[in-house]
């Protein structure tokens, strides 16, 4: 991650920082990623982190920044790397216990018998698998997108310890 400051000013003026930016090398995608200060405890400083619009059922009015793009950038990268490089084994077997608990337990034979039951013999004349087993992908992404908000959660508790403590000291 690096920081960058842009700075203009007229000779013989001191210069003035217009903004600064944080960066970092997306090296799943492979493609460079700009955002703005992540600081939550100068909230009320940083106008700019309003302007982001995440999900508002997901995030409670914008309490966990960077999560629309988080949710974009995950939604970019292949199965495989969603799966073993951005995903822990623990995230993997969660994801892995929510789409077998709607999935009848993850068993192709199970919906079958199931859409035997409801539909008859004839069932793959009227439906398919498809249309009552849901994709992996989007559980993968929710454990990840709880994670993110996992994070930003013990993040603000951290940075308003540290506030409380510096202002004791004070």
């Amino acid at each position: 991650m690096g920081a960058g400051i842009t700075t203009v000013g007229a000779e013989g003026l001191e210069p003035m920082t217009l903004f600064k930016t944080y960066f970092y090398t997306d090296s799943i995608r492979d493609k460079p990623v700009q955002m703005l200060n992540s600081n939550v405890s100068n909230r009320a400083e940083n106008d700019d982190q309003d302007q982001f619009s995440p999900c508002q059922g997901f995030t409670h009015d914008g309490k966990y920044p960077f999560i629309h793009e988080f949710s974009e950038f995950i939604s970019g990268v292949s199965m495989k790397a969603l799966k073993y490089q951005l995903m822990t084994h623990p995230q993997r077997i969660l994801a892995q216990a929510l789409w077998e608990a709607n999935n009848y337990g993850g068993s192709k034979e199970k919906c079958i018998k199931h859409l035997k039951e409801i539909y008859g013999p004839s069932w793959h004349k009227v439906t398919t698998i498809k249309d009552h087993m849901e994709d992996f992908r989007p559980y993968c992404e929710f454990v990840l997108l709880l994670e993110h908000c996992r994070q930003w959660d013990e993040r603000e508790k951290l940075a308003k310890l540290q506030q409380t403590h510096d202002s004791q000291c004070s």
